[in-house]
């Protein structure tokens, strides 16, 4: 495993958009992901020139801009009240991604077995489909807590080559985490982080200290083609936990390459 696919997650950082660049720079990445439903990187207030100073700026640091992620509450966009305004939302924001020549987005879509969403989830999963074909860009869907089995099985129905899944370790439990492999091929990404749990609920805590079994799922992934693998971290001291975390994932795929 190469570990150049490491990624930051932007936002772990807290702070503008130059100021974490260039943190990520300082601290080794070669590319980074970020959340665009809100803040600088919200397409509709991303203007023409902002666009070709970040691609200059991201140049200058020697970064690539690995992804966009919608992320939202609930259903995300299967909630039936923000439904619409979220769709336009990904169509702006799969705009803004081919403009910047970055090669995915990220979208929450879930309650599939929910009575309340379950139809509008299963409609809005070919219309997620259908825009990440007309765009060309890779479109990850984060299910959250849906079974790994049946969200794989929902992307792959669709037959859109350009779908695929957004896993996020801190809702991988160790048992799917040894089945990890079996859906490798329909993986677009994955956001690191390590969490301790109490029942449906996880609090983060520094790579290394928590249940997530990360030597595992990196084996899982030694057979699979190799998603970005995005380090993240949601509470205080991101800067401290992504730098660290950077050292300990990279020791991890040092001891399984045999390097």
């Amino acid at each position: 495993m190469d570990a150049e696919r490491l990624a930051a997650w932007l936002d772990s950082y807290r702070a503008g958009l130059r100021e974490g660049l260039q943190t990520a720079a300082e601290q080794g990445f070669g590319l980074v992901q970020a959340g665009a439903a809100t803040g600088e990187l919200e397409p509709s207030g991303f203007s023409r020139s902002a666009r070709r100073h970040l691609r200059r700026y991201l140049e200058d640091l020697g970064l690539r801009l690995d992804a966009l992620a919608l992320e939202y509450p609930g259903a995300g966009l299967a909630e039936p009240a923000h439904a619409d305004q979220r769709v336009d939302q990904l169509k702006r924001t799969l705009e803004l991604c081919a403009d910047l020549r970055v090669p995915r987005t990220i979208v929450t879509l879930s309650g599939f077995d929910q009575p309340r969403t379950a139809d509008l989830a299963q409609e809005l999963l070919g219309v997620v489909a259908d825009l990440a074909d007309r765009f060309g860009i890779q479109t990850a869907v984060n299910s959250r807590t849906d079974p790994l089995e049946d969200s794989a099985g929902r992307v792959r129905r669709t037959g859109c080559r350009h779908l695929h899944l957004a896993l996020d370790a801190a809702y991988l439990r160790n048992d799917e985490i040894q089945r990890v492999a079996q859906v490798a091929d329909r993986i677009g990404t994955i956001h690191l982080r390590d969490v301790r749990r109490s029942g449906d609920q996880f609090q983060e805590v520094p790579f290394g200290q928590g249940e997530v079994d990360f030597r595992a799922l990196l084996a899982q992934l030694e057979a699979g083609a190799g998603p970005p693998l995005v380090l993240r971290h949601d509470g205080p001291a991101g800067v401290d936990v992504l730098g660290r975390g950077r050292e300990y994932i990279r020791a991890l795929i040092g001891q399984g390459s045999g390097r």
